[in-house]
């Protein structure tokens, strides 16, 4: 349970250093997200927040979590087979390998992709905000089952 106190205490600080207004279902939401490693859709974000004893409306937690975009907290990830968008803390910078077969999310922390984003705006001239590297393969488990089924 401290731990879990601990994210709580986390999440409320980096809410008053971006100057969010801090309420309980925030910091809620923002310490799921900077613990899970699930990249969580907005379905599994609504109910780990009723799990953790608020009522709160799934526009809400919507909402919330475009405050949290709007503030570089977090960022979209690649929706998985069912088209839901998935969430994760973006406190450094990474990339994500996805399984294409079972949507498996693991983040891979290397920042060297950022010199892209360097080079394109020197290309280009264009004030680069932010991008997004994501690679696609089969994870080792996905890769064993279809060995056995094979």
């Amino acid at each position: 349970m401290l731990r879990n106190q601990e994210m709580l205490v986390t999440a409320a600080r980096t809410l008053k250093e971006r100057s969010i207004k801090n309420t309980p279902q925030r910091q809620v939401i923002l310490a799921y997200l900077m613990n899970s490693k699930a990249h969580p859709s907005i379905e599994m974000i609504h109910q780990h927040v009723q799990e953790s004893g608020f009522s709160v409306s799934l526009a809400t937690v919507y909402n919330t979590l475009e405050l949290f975009l709007k503030n570089k907290l977090i960022i979209e990830v690649t929706p998985d087979s069912e088209g839901h968008m998935r969430y994760d803390y973006f406190e450094r910078p990474h990339y994500h390998v996805i399984c294409v077969n079972c949507n498996k999310i693991v983040d891979v922390y290397n920042d060297t992709f950022t010199e892209l984003e360097k080079e394109a705006a020197q290309t280009t001239g264009y004030q680069v905000y932010n991008s997004q590297y994501e690679v696609y393969g089969l994870c080792p488990d996905c890769q064993k089952k279809l060995v056995a089924d094979s």
